[in-house]
């Protein structure tokens, strides 16, 4: 019998398994501030301070404390900010079960750009870490998504290579950064297709 190429799935974490299922309290806590929902989005993961963090250069503390001086909120009212910002979240059960089911058969990896906080925190708040062979935060190592040392690194850590490895990602550039090292890759927009093509790619390759 031929062995099945696929030796190892790898997945991203924010919008993938942890998904933002309810914006409802983000976009009031947008409006609270004077802000769209794209606006409060861009301010907790697209400002200088957020790269900072993703790639270890500063703790995430740091970036809320910059976040705290700019709208000018106490530590109680910082603390407040932060709860109704992650209110929406969830844990993606479906995508889970799924890792449950393949665990005993492929290789499985998490690839994550998060903060220093990010494994703490989903410890406390979900339990699927363990589902994983390896799982590596950005700002642990210092690389980031698109970086394809991180990719590399992962790699090197499952002891597997691109071409018999599936990288699952809800950006764009993050899989292409994936295609040219030579992963196989699913470009993630809901839970049907990315099944649907996960699995698709394990039983023919």
């Amino acid at each position: 019998m031929v062995q099945n190429k696929v030796q190892a799935i790898i997945f991203d974490m924010g919008g993938v398994l942890v998904r933002t299922v309810d914006p409802t309290r983000r976009t009031i806590l947008a409006k609270r501030y004077g802000m769209t929902y794209q606006e409060i989005d861009a301010l907790v993961f697209g400002s200088e301070t957020a790269r900072l963090a993703t790639v270890g250069q500063i703790p995430e503390e740091n970036h809320w404390d910059s976040i705290a001086v700019q709208l000018k909120l106490s530590k109680q009212e910082l603390d407040q900010f932060q709860a109704d910002f992650w209110t929406g979240d969830e844990l993606n059960q479906e995508l889970v079960s799924f890792i449950k089911e393949i665990h005993s058969s492929q290789k499985t990896g998490l690839l994550s750009n998060a903060w220093s906080g990010a494994r703490a925190s989903l410890a406390s708040k979900f339990s699927f870490l363990h589902l994983f062979d390896v799982s590596v935060f950005s700002a642990e190592i210092g690389m980031a998504k698109p970086d394809p040392r991180f990719y590399d690194w992962i790699l090197n850590k499952l002891g597997v290579q691109a071409a018999e490895s599936i990288f699952v990602d809800d950006f764009l550039v993050n899989i292409e950064a994936a295609q040219a090292l030579g992963f196989m890759t699913v470009h993630f927009k809901d839970n049907k297709q990315t099944l649907l093509e996960l699995k698709t790619l394990i039983t023919t390759k």
